[in-house]
Formats: structure tokens, C-alpha cells, sequence
């Protein structure tokens, strides 16, 4: 088999993963649009022949994760070339872009492509000529994210996507490697915590904990984080039914989160059980609760948009929890400076990665012992070099033959 990073290999995000058999099948794993740097800059976008124009060259895309930087760019593929991202991934990203589209931020032709995505669940196995391809579901601070075992030419390749271990689900993602992948002969792996030292990685369950020392602290709650990262609110969720306060959302946060609740057999993920609102309160703001929410105390998820700022002037005497990536609040990019402008000023810091620590990485490399590594997703690929001898450094573009 033959690896090339078209994009990865030197920056975060954005990543665009090639692998081809020996009959020279072709498949794409990611396809990521770029992050914008510190400076609020955006690099222009990779174009592949066969990929993105020109006569299509490629079987078919598969999509880790409904990340921006992984998936993107899933408009300029080709309409012969099938993609492939996790059921529910599918679902919830369809949500988020029809939110979207109602701003005119998303075209009506990007929700069909979006609605012909293939699907897959983590019981699959998707055979692509001579090509398998296996999804392993993995923790990380999007839902329904996956791993890839890629096997062609009596050979097998793990692609990790973006992954963790101390999330929710955290301890099932190493179990699952040793049960399902074994040792493979290529670790294709991310490495965006290699450049951040001395982080202080919380589990979700330690979040939570501290959570619930915030909101007993204090009555009336603000809570800034991803409207997808469902483990995160799942986290602040519980804090807040230890507190007994209203946990309050919007009609678009609550879609989701019922979508969530609908498919998931687990207790961790009943924000809205049709059957018990009550008891796991969860409240679609109206105005008819102010009075309640002003005696009873509430925790509330927000988004940087004007639609949330007249509530934080409304109650302010309340402690705000900003739970995302610091970096927004530095950058220079609109979109970052729209949540510097909300974010106030006094704010509780209160976050934890989405992405696998170095320990992590390590623990994956020992468990398949490769005979190759190599890193992606990741602003300082030589720092793989600490944690094995089996490093492979590719530049963008870069051909590797799995002998």
C-alpha cells in the first residue's frame, strides 16, 4: 500500500489522507477545510485532480469526525465519489449546517450533497474493491467519532482521526484497538498535543465535579462551548442536576440534544427523555421562565451571538464558564474576535481536550507496535521521534510505500 499526506503533515486541521493499493485503489480519509492561523489568516484551499476536478480518480471519502478540519471541504469532492462519515455524525452535522443555511451561510446544494452522504456504524465493515475499511469508534469532544483499519495487500493501516482517552468514553478506546486492530503495520496518527506542554488534562468526569462546585457557588449560571460537543454539556448537564437548577437552552441546542437522547442507549446522554422532562431538566427558553429562572437558580448554554447577550446584562451577578479551546480568545480571525467580544471579562476558565495526550499516543503505538508511524494533524511532527523509534517524518504531497 501506498500512504500520501496530501495535507497534515505541518499544521492542525485541514488534514487530507491518501491511501492506495497495489491495483491502485484509491480512497481519501478526511477532508478537511484549513484553520485559520494566529492572525485570523486562512491558507487557500488544496485542489487534487481526481479529488476535487477533473475526472474522478478516487473510490470513495471516508470522514473521521463532523469537525470543520475534517470534514469541511465535503463540497468540492467530486459527485462521482461516495462519501462515507458515521450515522449519526451525518445527522448531527446536517443539523448544525441547516442552522446555517437559514443565515445564508450554507447553499441548499450543500444540504443535498450533505444528504447523500453513506453512512456507516461502528458494525460495519465497508469494502471498497480491494480495499476494507473499518470503523472503530473513538472518545473524542465530537460525537460519534471514528478510528479507520484500512487492509489491502495482506497489510494494515490504523488511521486514528482525532482521539482521546480521558473523555466519557475514554477507557473503551484502547480496548477497542487491542480488541479489534491488533498490531498493524502503519500508525497513521494525530499528534495536535504534542507542542502543548505542561497542560492540565482534566477527565470529563473531574470537569464535571468542578462544575458542580461553580454552580453551587453560584445561582445563575452562563456556560460558552460547543453546541456539538456533547460530552462536554453532558458533563455540565449533571453538575447541574446535582444543584437542582434549570439547565436552559435554546431551540436549536435542545433539537440536538433530543436527537442525542433519542439514539442513545446510554444514561449519560437522557438530556430530554420524552417520557421524564422533568426529572432531567431540560428547558427551551421562553420568557414565561424568567421569573423562575431568577428563583430557582439556572445554568444555561450559550453562543457568542447577540441572541444570549441581553441575558448575561439580565442577570449580572452570574459566573460564566468559558469551556472551549483558549486560543479563540486570541486570535485575530472574525469569528474568534466575535467570542472575544462575548466573553466577559471575568470569565472561569473550565476545558479539556478533545485530543490524545503524548501518554495517550503512546499507549496506541505500544498496543499495535507498527512497523511505521506516522504523524498528522500536528504543528511539530518531529516530537513524535520521543515517544517511539518507528517515526516516519513525511512532508505534504510525500509518496510512502508500506513495504
Amino acid at each position: 500500500m501506498k500512504v500520501k499526506i496530501n495535507r497534515g503533515t505541518n499544521q492542525i486541521g485541514g488534514c487530507i489522507t491518501e491511501i492506495e493499493s497495489e491495483k491502485g485503489t484509491k480512497i481519501i480519509i478526511d477532508i478537511g477545510a484549513n484553520l485559520p492561523d494566529s492572525d485570523g489568516k486562512v491558507k487557500p484551499e488544496i485542489e487534487l485532480e481526481g479529488l476535487t476536478k477533473g475526472e474522478a480518480n478516487y473510490k470513495a471519502v471516508f470522514i473521521t469526525h463532523y469537525h470543520g478540519d475534517h470534514i469541511g471541504l465535503y463540497n468540492k469532492i467530486l459527485p462521482e465519489i461516495p462519501i462515507y462519515v458515521g450515522e449519526i455524525s451525518k445527522e448531527i452535522y446536517n443539523m448544525v449546517q441547516t442552522r446555517l443555511s437559514k443565515a445564508n451561510l450554507v447553499e441548499k446544494k450543500d444540504l443535498e450533497k450533505i444528504a447523500s452522504f453513506k453512512t456507516f456504524t461502528i458494525k460495519d465493515r465497508i469494502v471498497i474493491d480491494d480495499i476494507k475499511v473499518t470503523p472503530i469508534a473513538v472518545d473524542h469532544s465530537a460525537f460519534d467519532s471514528y478510528m479507520f483499519l484500512i487492509e489491502a495487500d495482506g497489510k494494515k493501516i490504523l488511521h486514528t482521526g482525532d482521539f482521546r482517552t480521558h473523555g466519557q468514553r475514554g477507557k473503551a478506546v484502547l480496548k477497542a484497538i487491542r480488541k479489534y486492530v491488533g498490531k498493524v503495520d502503519c500508525l497513521i496518527c494525530e499528534g495536535t498535543t504534542l507542542t502543548r506542554e505542561n497542560i492540565d488534562v482534566l477527565t470529563e468526569f473531574e470537569l464535571q465535579k468542578r462544575a458542580e462546585e461553580i454552580f453551587k457557588e453560584n445561582k445563575y449560571n452562563f456556560v460558552l462551548c460547543s453546541s456539538t460537543n456533547i460530552d462536554r454539556i453532558a458533563a455540565i448537564h449533571k453538575a447541574t442536576l446535582e444543584n437542582k437548577k434549570m439547565f436552559i437552552c435554546d431551540d436549536y441546542q435542545c433539537d440536538i440534544l433530543e436527537y442525542i437522547t433519542k439514539i442513545s442507549r446510554s444514561n449519560l446522554y437522557k438530556f430530554n427523555d420524552a417520557d421524564n422532562i422533568k426529572d432531567t431538566k431540560v428547558y427551551r427558553y421562553a420568557p414565561n421562565m424568567l421569573e423562575k429562572m431568577k428563583k430557582y437558580g439556572f445554568v444555561m448554554l450559550v453562543r457568542a451571538n447577540p441572541n444570549f447577550e441581553q441575558f448575561l446584562k439580565m442577570f449580572n451577578d452570574h459566573a460564566f464558564i468559558y469551556s472551549q479551546w483558549l486560543g479563540y480568545l486570541k486570535g485575530k480571525n472574525e469569528d474568534y474576535k466575535r467570542i472575544q467580544a462575548f466573553v466577559p471579562k471575568h470569565y472561569i476558565y473550565l476545558h479539556t481536550s478533545g485530543h490524545a495526550t503524548p501518554e495517550a499516543i503512546k499507549e496506541v503505538i505500544e498496543i499495535t507496535n507498527p512497523e511505521y508511524v506516522i504523524p498528522i494533524h500536528t504543528e511539530d511532527k518531529e516530537k513524535i521521534k520521543e515517544l517511539t523509534n518507528k517515526a516516519v517524518i513525511l512532508e505534504d504531497g510525500e509518496e510512502f510505500i508500506i513495504k
